[in-house]
């Protein structure tokens, strides 16, 4: 092997190379934890997310990145393993870095890890890495040799110099990028190893906001990420005040509601946020005539201080899964 940096890609659970290295990683925890057999393969989730590292063409190491059970918005770090010959070149912690970037372009808040005493090289990645112990978790809370551990994993807000990269994937999913970074804008986009992955808009006046532009790349469709993404934004504008959330869709009605919006008049909408740049610009076009307006009391806010069209009702809670948003 003479190439200085591996080369990590995304791989499915039945690759042959995964399943060798996973054989692999058993065979060593076995070793080691001969009268605690390993239990690491068999709590895998339908939407486990494996990670290759190869070093020229020669699979090197793995890990893999699973959701917990909804409501959970957390991520759990499996099967991470670096083979015999190939440790000591910081192959472990690029496998960590990506795992981290995977889970995070997923929406997950947070992610949570398993490890065990007699595995001190691998305790001292993650710390170093910054997770911090936490109390043991399902199934290993009655393992006395299991240690848990923890990470926040940030949501980045994108930049000035992302604007280019964020209109063109908003355009590369069917959504307007009108407005994008304007002034009483923000927005968030994630990136995996294949690249940007999942965006997100917010819009605020006052005590309400509009989401808007929730996006994510056709291949990560379908695992609960739109939704983690919008209850992340949401729940950030309620920590800062925001009481009433609003969205423009005319055909992700259904989609919206499950995440406990509920139909509203346009108008409402538009009196609440009458200086927000997306209202700015459909009442400009004369595009405000044609959408639907969706409305959400966002949770755990006082509202006997709000205005009429900020607070009035609540909504249900959002369910476990949801789709892509075309607004």
């Amino acid at each position: 092997m003479t190439s200085p940096d591996p080369i990590i890609t995304a791989a499915a659970a039945d690759d042959l190379r995964i399943q060798r290295l996973v054989r692999d990683l058993d065979a060593d925890l076995d070793a080691r934890y001969p009268d605690e057999p390993c239990t690491g393969g068999a709590h895998i989730h339908p939407q486990i997310r494996f990670l290759l590292a190869e070093i020229d063409g020669r699979p090197v190491g793995c890990c893999a990145v699973q959701p917990f059970p909804s409501p959970d918005t957390a991520a759990e770090l499996k099967r991470m393993y670096v083979a015999p010959q190939a440790r000591g070149r910081g192959i472990a912690v690029r496998l960590l870095a990506e795992a981290e970037r995977t889970a995070g372009a997923l929406g997950h808040f947070e992610i949570r890890l398993e490890t065990a005493v007699h595995q001190p090289e691998a305790i001292a990645l993650y710390t170093r890495a910054g997770y911090t112990p936490i109390p043991n978790y399902p199934p290993y809370q009655d393992k006395k040799l299991s240690r848990c551990y923890a990470k926040p994993l940030p949501l980045p807000e994108a930049r000035p110099q992302d604007r280019e990269e964020l209109m063109a994937f908003l355009a590369g999913q069917g959504l307007s990028s009108q407005d994008v970074l304007a002034p009483g804008t923000r927005f968030w986009l994630t990136r995996d190893a294949a690249g940007p992955a999942a965006a997100v808009g917010l819009e605020r006046q006052g005590h309400c906001v509009l989401l808007r532009s929730v996006a994510v790349r056709p291949d990560l469709r379908g695992c609960g990420a739109a939704r983690r993404l919008a209850e992340r934004v949401l729940a950030e504008a309620a920590a800062l005040g925001g009481r009433t959330a609003y969205v423009f869709s005319t055909d992700s009605g259904p989609w919206w509601e499950r995440l406990g919006f509920r139909s509203v008049p346009v108008t409402e909408a538009a009196e609440g946020l009458s200086d927000a740049p997306q209202v700015r610009r459909y009442r400009r076009t004369g595009a405000l005539a044609e959408e639907a307006a969706w409305r959400r009391d966002l949770v755990g806010t006082g509202t006997s201080d709000l205005p009429p069209t900020c607070a009035d009702r609540s909504t249900a809670d959002a369910p476990p899964t949801a789709s892509v948003t075309r607004r």
